[in-house]
């Protein structure tokens, strides 16, 4: 197939959008054509515009369907983000046993994007690790859905092999899983008679359950793929869906900053998890720099300018101390001179005192990230500045370092994500802000990272990556 028109790549773009809630840019151009190409052919089309039109109506969902298949190839494995799991094993969900506990309900998980079965089968593990009877006693349950029909078809075999199995730990593995043919495993009953599978469209089909019916829900780099309304609208949904304390569980590069200010962040350890709580949202107190950054206490979610305001984000549901505030920002200033003075391991040091003071200080996961890369250590460095740009969206600078550190260690893919945000962080800046650029306006910084975006991404699929247009993972 010859490559797409300007037309029909805004025609293919606008079905999706509206099907599915799903945006593609023109780096995915490529993809989407080759995708088209196999599907028109298979059933004997060969322009765009007929394609769309055999889409509608009843006849044509087997096809639509199938194109949304082709489209979310998803890849994904048990026990991913670490941070998260030591999360929901050691408070989230001991905390919504106890509260489920005497309840005329059961205790109820969505996993929103659920791909191929890994993630609601760990949380099924994990709720067994820490109530052996809760399959037999029926007092759990875990809804997986998904927009693939094909990725729930895996899901429902519950056979996996591979670096599927490679996060998930020994003892845990040995305990849910059996092997099977070969070097497959195959999830055990007891996990999978706490998981249902269904097929759901998060943008277009009404929401599986009622309004507080929802304890815990984890959708994880789903909404990377959305567009800003459509997020707004997905979160305000499942704000109305969760129980009064109920959690959101998003991915590490995800983040409901200018989206909604519902839910209150709360940092767990050493992840960031999101809480609907009026408790916490009427305790939160504004930004220090006030202005579009501060907090304010209401439950329903706001879509802001889609230009994002410059201020400190909000940093909501933490109690902290006036000494604990001042300590952190002053090992903040100690560990921002020896940066610039080149200690970089005594900056890291610093920085890393400072979160420890308050683990919502932006800057100072920014500056620990970068005095990480420069000591050569990308895999904390990596994990330090995910959560720098997941409390502060706007900070063209983590986007880039984040970029560089995940080329760096061969993650092409997410690195060129990365680069992306970080082009759309400069083109958000104050005019303050491009002052301080180092020898470089704020157009050129932009389109070098557009360009090094372009770069990573072919450096991905020159390894083999999957390059579809995207996927939960």
């Amino acid at each position: 197939m010859k490559a797409l028109t300007d037309a029909d790549f805004e025609a293919v773009r606008s079905y999706l959008v509206s099907e599915a809630g799903l945006i593609f840019d023109e780096s995915r151009r490529a993809g989407l054509t080759s995708t088209l190409a196999d599907r028109m052919h298979s059933i004997g089309e060969t322009e765009v515009p007929a394609y769309l039109s055999a889409l509608r109506g009843k006849d044509g969902e087997p096809e639509r369907q199938r194109l949304l298949d082709a489209v979310t190839v998803q890849e994904t494995h048990f026990f991913r983000n670490p941070p998260q799991m030591e999360a929901l094993r050691r408070r989230i969900l001991p905390e919504l046993l106890r509260r489920a506990a005497g309840r005329d309900r059961p205790l109820t998980i969505w996993s929103a994007g659920c791909s191929t079965g890994e993630e609601p089968y760990t949380l099924a593990m994990l709720l067994l690790e820490l109530s052996p009877m809760l399959g037999a006693q029926s007092q759990a349950r875990i809804l997986g859905t998904d927009i693939s029909s094909q990725a729930l078809r895996a899901a429902g075999r519950a056979t996996y092999t591979g670096r599927s199995l490679d996060s998930a730990p020994p003892m845990v593995r040995d305990r849910w899983l059996e092997p099977e043919h070969g070097s497959s495993y195959a999830v055990k009953d007891a996990a999978r008679r706490l998981v249902e599978l269904r097929l759901h469209n998060l943008v277009t089909d009404p929401p599986p359950f009622g309004p507080g019916e929802v304890d815990l829900i984890v959708c994880r780099n789903v909404t990377i793929y959305f567009g800003r309304d459509t997020t707004a609208r997905l979160i305000g949904r499942f704000h109305d869906l969760l129980a009064e304390g109920g959690y959101l569980l998003l991915g590490h590069s995800e983040t409901l900053w200018q989206v909604s200010d519902a839910f209150s962040l709360v940092p767990v350890g050493d992840a960031f998890v999101y809480r609907r709580s009026h408790a916490d949202n009427a305790r939160a107190q504004p930004s220090r720099s006030g202005g579009p950054g501060a907090r304010r206490s209401r439950a329903t979610p706001v879509v802001r300018d889609p230009r994002p305001a410059r201020a400190t984000p909000p940093r909501p549901a933490v109690t902290r101390g006036a000494d604990s505030r001042r300590g952190a920002d002053l090992l903040l200033a100690e560990a921002r001179d020896l940066l610039a003075a080149g200690e970089h391991a005594a900056a890291a040091g610093a920085a890393a005192r400072a979160v420890a003071a308050d683990p919502l200080l932006a800057p100072a996961y920014l500056v620990l990230g970068e005095a990480r890369s420069t000591l050569g250590q990308d895999g904390a460095a990596i994990d330090t500045l995910r959560k720098t740009v997941y409390l502060d969206p706007s900070s063209a600078h983590a986007h880039y370092l984040l970029a560089a550190a995940l080329s760096r260690t061969g993650l092409h893919g997410a690195a060129a994500v990365s680069y992306r945000a970080a082009a759309r962080a400069v083109e958000s800046m104050t005019a303050e802000q491009v002052a301080e650029l180092p020898g470089r306006d704020q157009a050129e910084l932009a389109h070098l990272c557009e360009q090094m975006a372009r770069e990573a991404a072919e450096a991905a699929a020159d390894a083999g990556a999957v390059s579809a247009p995207w996927g939960a993972s």
